[in-house]
């Protein structure tokens, strides 16, 4: 891989206003119910015990008008433009983390990340397209991703944080072709100021990827499913030292790979060398 392509990213700027980051140029919507107090608000008539027949605030237009609104907010996320399609998996994935490879490649290397941090999703949309053409195809290297929801004892990005953990181990246990989909659904539509990953959210996003059981990645990010999981990431992340992310650790060494991108790229090219 030459310095050029190592270096070359196009950064991915997330945020609120920013230009690939957030709703696709919208905020929330936000419903609110009519208690329907207010007679003048219904639509009947009293009936003769003084009951409003009527359907006011509360009755079928209601609901309709809250399932048009998801429906809305559904289609404005922004689609997946399958940056990082095809990505191998394993046929029969064992492995409760994520995979890049098909999952016997002889160096394994680990990305310890947030979905809600711009330089985890630069790098993934960014530098791994590099990598996974030089090793991950090729069957040299796989990439186990660890969805990182605290370091040293704080929760990362409030509730947004566990729950991206969370939802994305979901769909890699129910739907794993389409993580990687998924990942680059949320990437390209959070919103960095704000809380963004609500379920309801998510199970939208992981619609809009195409994912088999979106319900499953609701439950996921409402309840603690995956906590096991969770805590064995943050035991690796201790063991390792990892003390910012994104970092990815190759043969018990750690690297930025925004920022020691050289480093990074030259201990892979050594331990693919060294186990050929």
């Amino acid at each position: 891989m030459t310095q050029d392509n190592r270096t070359r990213r196009r950064v991915l700027q997330v945020g609120s206003g920013a230009a690939i980051a957030g709703l696709a140029g919208c905020t929330d919507f936000l419903t609110s119910d009519d208690d329907g107090d207010d007679s003048s608000s219904g639509n009947g008539a009293d009936d003769e015990n003084g009951e409003n027949s009527g359907n006011g605030g509360n009755g079928a237009n209601g609901d309709d008008e809250n399932e048009s609104d998801q429906s809305t907010e559904e289609d404005e996320l922004e689609e997946p433009k399958g940056v990082l399609d095809p990505i191998p998996t394993p046929d029969d994935p064992k492995s409760a983390f994520p995979i890049a490879g098909e999952g016997d490649a002889p160096v394994t290397i680990k990305l310890f990340g947030t979905w809600k941090s711009p330089e985890t999703s630069e790098f993934v949309l960014e530098e791994f397209v590099d990598l996974l053409e030089t090793h991950v195809k090729k069957g040299t290297v796989d990439l186990e991703v660890h969805a990182v929801p605290s370091l040293d004892g704080t929760v990362l990005h409030g509730d947004d944080g566990p729950r991206l953990a969370r939802a994305g181990l979901a769909v890699w246990d129910h739907d794993p072709e389409q993580f990687w989909a998924f990942v680059e659904c949320v990437a390209i539509n959070i919103d960095t100021d704000e809380e963004w990953a609500t379920p309801d959210r998510l199970e939208r996003v992981a619609k809009k990827a195409d994912v088999d059981d979106p319900e499953a990645v609701y439950e996921a990010a409402a309840g603690e499913a995956y906590q096991d999981e969770l805590d064995e990431t943050v035991e690796e992340i201790e063991k390792l030292s990892v003390d910012d992310v994104p970092q990815v650790s190759v043969e018990g060494t750690v690297y930025s790979p925004t920022k020691e991108t050289d480093e990074l790229y030259a201990a892979i090219e050594a331990a693919v060398d060294e186990k050929a």
